[in-house]
Parts: C-alpha cells; structure tokens; sequence
C-alpha cells in the first residue's frame, strides 16, 4: 500500500500524453456512439474538475482575520495542499506540538465547517480546458456523471448551481450529479458502489479521478474494458494499492 508520490511512481501508467488521453476517451466515445449505444463519462469534482485550493484559501485567510493569529503572515494560494496540515508543513510549522499545534486545531475545526458547506464553493475554479472538454463530450452524446464525495444535505444546492455558473453541462438530459446522501460515508465505498450501478445507463467509457483508492477501487468495479484516468493534482495521505493499466492526466487541455 502506497501514498501519494510514492503510490504515483509504484503505478503503471499508459505513456501517454493529457491530451492524447482525453483525444482517445474522444474515440471511444464516438465508437460507442456508432454502436447506437450510450457512452457514459464519470468525472469527480474536488481536485479533478476542480482546483479547490482557492476555497481553502479564502477560509484560512477568514479564520486568521477572526481569531487574529499573525502565524501565516505571507500566506499564499499556493501554500493550499490536500490538508490544514499540508499548509502547516509547508510554512515549516509543528502539526504536533506547541502554540501552532493548537492554532492547527483551532484552524482546522473552523475550516472544516466552511469547506463542507455551500457557501464557499463558489471559489472553486475549473481546471484548465474542464468546461470545454466536458462540454465537447456531452456535445458529441455522452452522459455525464458528476461523482462526488460532497453530500447532499450540505453542499447539494451549491455544487449545482456552481457547476452551471462555471458553464458545466448540468440538470439537463443526459447528466448526473451524484452526492453522498450522508456526509460520513465513506468514499471508496460510495464510489464503488455507484460504478457497479454505472452499467445499467450505458457504456462506461471512461472514469476520471484524482484520490488513488477511489480510482483503484472503480477501476474494480468497473472492469478493464473502461479507461481509468489518473488526474494527478493533490490527494490524501489514505493508503491505496499501486496499480496498473491506469492512464495520467495534468490538465483537459485537448492541445497539449
């Protein structure tokens, strides 16, 4: 079991290009099109469709505003990992003990209840060429499946209404939006779930995600005859399998 760049260089991936990957989920699409078949494209939200660090950003800037800690001065966009944590490493800060060990709680505690909540996810921002890759797929008669670990009760209407803010195909024929119904499930299990189901609406042509255990746990579920695409963006520190037959993407730029 592996963690993220080490999980990265165990796994096998198809050398290919980002946009040689995204032309041949293209392909196979069409081919599935030509066969009077519906070719179904699953993609995750959080740091696939979208980078999330400007959502967190703005929190930890609201949570120092609030609670007047000068301990990230120069905080940056940039700085924004997977985790609070992830930021705190990166400025040189103790996760463990002393006073930034308990601003690291105190940060955490009011991050967590803005991230997962509707209110804020209007920062996040479309990883380049997401819109119009996606857009370009439906266009050409995929289904598009929006498969996300945000839940219903609290990011439901936001994750809606951003999607189509961003210009994301959404609530239209030929789309899902698939939230957890509770927020404490958890995703591996709600994603795999899910993909055993995906069959029943079509073809599944391809599934697009950025945390490992997810991706090797759909891979699972949906078979070998589907591409599996990597988007190696940020990931948790959550033990995954390495993998293999695993395609790796950076951007949905169809030029690279």
């Amino acid at each position: 079991m592996f963690i993220r760049k080490e999980w990265i260089d165990k796994t096998e991936f198809h050398p290919h290009s980002s946009a040689e990957v995204l032309k041949e989920v293209m392909v196979r699409t069409q081919k599935v099109l030509d066969q009077k078949k519906l070719p179904v494209v699953i993609f995750d939200l959080d740091s696939t469709l979208f980078h999330v660090s400007p959502r967190s950003f703005e929190i930890l800037k609201e949570w120092a505003k609030a609670s007047s800690v000068s301990i990230l001065p120069d905080l940056k966009e940039e700085d924004m990992g997977y985790s609070i944590e992830d930021v705190w490493v990166k400025k040189g800060l103790s996760i463990e003990t002393g006073e930034s060990f308990k601003h690291l709680k105190d940060a955490k505690d009011f991050w967590r209840k803005r991230f997962f909540s509707n209110e804020y996810i209007h920062h996040d921002l479309p990883h380049a060429g997401a819109v119009e890759y996606v857009r370009r797929l439906y266009e050409m008669g995929a289904k598009i499946v929006y498969l996300t670990g945000r839940d219903v009760p609290l990011m439901a209407f936001g994750t809606v209404d951003h999607l189509r803010n961003c210009g994301f195909p959404v609530e239209v024929e030929r789309t899902r939006l698939i939230l957890k119904p509770k927020r404490h499930i958890d995703d591996l299990v709600f994603k795999a779930g899910v993909c055993k189901a995906a069959s029943e609406w079509g073809e599944v042509v391809a599934s697009f995600e950025n945390e490992p255990k997810n991706l090797v746990a759909m891979q699972e579920a949906l078979g070998p005859k589907a591409m599996h695409i990597f988007f190696e963006s940020v990931s948790s520190d959550h033990a995954a399998p390495a993998a293999k037959e695993v395609y790796r993407i950076h951007d949905f730029k169809l030029e690279s």
